[in-house]
């Protein structure tokens, strides 16, 4: 019997759990995988997927204006994905995502995903480059030595309140313009974690 997607979708709309698990198992594998690609853990991967699917049941009734299920259902997985880095429901710090992430995929030796990492690296820096001198340093100090808003203002002469103000202000504007120069989606999971 050939796959009727609309109708499938109708029949969920309507409450039909049957028709749900067909749509269920049909695409739980694809949207895992998506997951995973980026949390890099099964169990988050699991919960976030899990997620998808009972927000897709819980809202059906919206089913029927869905053109494009396949599209519908990576926006949500997308969407669920941003959510969730934006509460840091990941483990870890957004430098061990990304640390791990890179170390994960680059090692694939994919040339695509290197030049992503290459070309996702280069944007980070130049970005930073533009900062003023005060603010680069601070920015410096606190993501890539770890160093907290007090141990930076004493390192280097300021307040505390400066110091925090500098790195509002240069996390702003690496948000901005890593926005306006880029269509990654790595990007837009870095600029959501900050």
């Amino acid at each position: 019997m050939p796959y009727d997607e609309k109708e499938l979708l109708r029949h969920i709309a309507d409450g039909n759990a049957d028709s749900y698990k067909l749509l269920f198992n049909r695409y739980w594998d694809q949207i895992y995988s998506t997951v995973f690609y980026f949390t890099k853990s099964p169990e988050t991967s699991a919960d976030i997927t899990q997620d998808i699917f009972a927000q897709i049941w819980v809202k059906r009734q919206y089913l029927l204006s869905v053109n494009n299920f396949e599209s519908y259902l990576y926006i949500s997985a997308r969407n669920l994905i941003f959510d969730r880095l934006r509460k840091k429901e990941f483990s870890g710090s957004r430098d061990d995502f990304f640390r791990q992430y890179f170390s994960d995929t680059v090692s694939d030796q994919d040339p695509s995903l290197q030049l992503e990492y290459k070309e996702f690296h280069a944007l980070i820096h130049q970005a930073i480059h533009q900062l003023t001198p005060q603010q680069q340093s601070v920015f410096k100090l606190s993501r890539f030595e770890g160093l907290s808003h007090a141990e930076i203002a004493g390192r280097m002469g300021l307040s505390k309140r400066t110091v925090k103000n500098y790195m509002v202000n240069a996390i702003k504007f690496i948000r901005d313009y890593l926005q306006s120069h880029s269509g990654y989606l790595l990007v837009y999971i870095w600029i959501w974690n900050f």
